[in-house]
């Protein structure tokens, strides 16, 4: 069977005549070329567009470089500031586990210095 298949039902409905009829092709009215031509003339030309001289293009260019570059530096400078606070993170850290060690150590020594008193046995009875 072809896919192909044309609906005829589907050209045949009110909105398919509607179409046909306001797309078909109409020959323009008498002098509408003429009146179209008329009111072209009529009309003053647009003024021309003023050109931008050299030296304002050049600012431009100036001012588009020169803010490229102030963005570049600022991501350089914010990435340098990023560095320097994992640096600095990294370096409390550090501390803090070394300072824990030590607290750690001590408690270590003074809990096996002390005697051992002889732990009661518990018979569970």
């Amino acid at each position: 069977m072809s896919e192909d298949v044309h609906d005829d039902d589907m050209d045949d409905t009110p909105l398919a005549r509607q179409l046909r009829a306001a797309l078909r092709p109409e020959d323009p009215p008498q002098g509408f070329v003429a009146g179209v031509m008329a009111r072209v003339a009529a009309e003053p030309a647009a003024p021309p567009r003023p050109r931008r001289s050299p030296a304002v293009l050049s600012w431009a260019a100036f001012g588009l470089a020169a803010s490229v570059v102030l963005s570049v530096l600022l991501a350089h400078q914010w990435q340098v500031r990023r560095i320097e606070q994992g640096r600095e993170a990294r370096r409390q850290l550090l501390e803090a586990l070394r300072v824990t060690d030590e607290k750690l150590d001590l408690t270590y020594r003074v809990v096996n210095a002390q005697p051992r008193a002889a732990l009661p046995s518990h018979s569970g009875a």
